[in-house]
């Protein structure tokens, strides 16, 4: 938990937030850029058995040989939604510019259905009927400025989706090697090596930004309009499955 995430150079991080309202902690006050709730990580390495028995072309053919295998997987990093420009009017020149919307209670802030595309938005991961943009009260009405396009609201006033409040999708990744050792000296092996890096070429998705890349994580325009945002961002957390075979003398 931090109010603000950055590397030891001080650099943001590609899901950061830059500059938060310094009269509103508590919105800021939320897990780490780089926080990842569940992590794990299983490997295994196995020596195929053959019997002792075994002589000839056959047991050249079949000794030797192990398969490998390294599992990981862990929780999403987390995202921010947010109202594209300066709706409070904040000026906060040489940074970042947002306003934050309202969370409405009882929805889920999530489409899990989002490799359906919903509601015509390309793995829309966002939902955007879980938000709003802040809106008027009576005891406030006097001193709110709305949206040009939201009668009753009040784009002076920040809303109470905080920072990192939602989750991107988990990460899941399993490599793969098969190898066989080759006896051509008493102190000398060769060994045949075949890879499989993602194999099962399951592809992750980065979270919606809030301004790296497309910027997916601002769901609502200046004027309060939907913006069509909310979808999981390019490129992938892992690369497509990669296939490599190599050979390596051993001595």
């Amino acid at each position: 938990m931090d109010n603000n995430s950055s590397t030891i150079a001080g650099d943001a991080f590609s899901n950061s937030i830059t500059t938060w309202f310094w009269f509103a902690p508590s919105i800021s006050w939320a897990p780490s850029d780089f926080n990842f709730t569940h992590t794990a990580s299983v490997n295994a390495i196995w020596q195929i058995p053959v019997s002792p028995s075994l002589h000839g072309p056959a047991a050249a053919v079949l000794r030797g040989w192990q398969v490998g295998g390294i599992f990981r997987a862990n929780s999403g990093v987390p995202t921010t939604p947010l109202i594209s420009g300066d709706p409070m009017n904040v000026r906060n020149s040489g940074s970042d510019s947002f306003g934050i919307p309202d969370k409405i209670p009882g929805r889920d802030p999530i489409n899990h259905n989002f490799k359906s595309n919903p509601g015509g938005v390309f793995l829309g991961y966002i939902n955007p009927s879980a938000y709003s943009v802040p809106m008027a009260t009576p005891e406030i009405a006097s001193r709110c400025v709305p949206f040009p396009s939201v009668p009753g609201s009040c784009s002076n006033l920040l809303g109470n989706a905080g920072r990192n409040s939602i989750v991107g999708p988990n990460v899941y990744n399993v490599d793969f090697s098969t190898l066989k050792n080759f006896a051509v000296k008493e102190k000398a092996t060769v060994q045949f090596r075949a890879e499989f890096f993602n194999a099962l070429n399951h592809a992750n998705f980065t979270p919606p930004l809030p301004f790296f890349g497309s910027s997916n994580a601002q769901i609502f325009n200046s004027n309060g309009t939907l913006q069509g945002g909310g979808s999981l961002q390019q490129p992938l957390v892992t690369r497509p499955r990669t296939i490599q075979f190599a050979l390596k003398l051993i001595w």
